[in-house]
């Protein structure tokens, strides 16, 4: 029978309890790797291959029929980069992932290799239509910071994990965006005062949706928020009677107060107003102060 080969004794060796065979440490690699998705689950099946690894029993036979054929040996070799994960197949059966970098000894016969890379990754969701909470129609944009944390995930349990991603955080903006309005009154929850508190619900909900292809979600922020074009100017307007309303409100206020403390100073200093001089300070002081255009003072003259 095909037995592998003997290494230098200055290279660690180990009994693999999963092949029973002798394993070579490059790198030494831990038995059991936790599936790191958004919410901490682990699972069983994300195992830590070691560093040789003959095979299943199929792949083994093949592998002493041909043990003649020198170039069979360059085919036990893969190599996993840094920031990097291989799921393992053999004969379509997924058996574990290679997460460590460095440089392995696998049996080539029915093995297939998946690479998923763990970097981060920016993913921009530009100009999604939305209907707020008070159904007026919205254009948002987002920016998605994730990265994948599981080969056995993002290579067996679903066909394009980015694509996924990106469709999943789409329904995630629409879903949170929907509660909100567009604009409200100081002190009341709407898209544009509370942007902490939608990118803390937008990164909440998408973990659990992207939690089966196993991506950990950093940050998901609005970066862009508008009317449609089809009641963007209507808004405006709208926007425009609001904030006109509101300066008028504030600018009769400051008014009355300051009439009302004209007349307390002329008081205080023994000026004596009669009830129709009081009224008719009043009138004209509000008149003044509450023009927009500039006013011409006109002086009675009494002969």
């Amino acid at each position: 029978l095909y037995s592998p080969p003997h290494f230098p004794r200055d290279i660690s060796a180990m009994i693999d309890p999963l092949t029973s065979q002798r394993s070579l440490q490059v790198p030494v690699q831990a038995r059991m790797v936790g599936m790191f998705d958004a919410v901490g689950n682990t699972s069983d099946d994300d195992v830590a291959l070691p560093g040789l690894v003959t095979g299943p029993s199929l792949s083994k036979a093949v592998a002493c029929i041909c043990c003649p054929n020198i170039l069979q040996s360059v085919g036990w070799c893969a190599q996993v980069n840094q920031n990097e994960k291989k799921a393992v197949l053999y004969w379509g059966k997924y058996v574990g992932m290679l997460t460590e970098p460095g440089m392995y000894c696998m049996n080539p016969w029915g093995r297939s290799l998946r690479v998923v890379s763990t970097k981060f990754n920016t993913m921009e969701l530009k100009d999604i239509k939305v209907v707020d909470a008070r159904g007026n129609p919205i254009i948002i944009s987002g920016v998605v910071t994730y990265a994948l944390r599981s080969a056995k995930c993002a290579c067996i349990n679903v066909e394009k994990p980015e694509h996924f991603t990106r469709l999943q955080a789409a329904v995630v903006m629409k879903q949170v965006a929907g509660r909100y309005p567009y604009s409200a009154a100081p002190g009341q929850p709407s898209l544009q005062a509370e942007g902490p508190a939608v990118s803390n619900e937008l990164v909440g909900l998408l973990r659990q949706k992207v939690e089966v292809v196993g991506a950990e979600v950093h940050n998901f922020e609005l970066v862009d928020l508008s009317y449609a074009p089809e009641i963007a100017q209507v808004m405006l307007v709208r926007q425009q009677a609001e904030a006109l309303v509101e300066a008028r409100r504030l600018l009769v206020g400051s008014a009355v107060d300051m009439t009302h403390q004209a007349l307390g100073q002329l008081e205080a200093k023994g000026v004596v107003l009669s009830e129709s001089a009081r009224e008719n300070m009043t009138s004209n002081l509000l008149a003044v102060i509450c023009s927009h255009s500039p006013t011409t003072p006109t002086v009675q003259l009494k002969s």
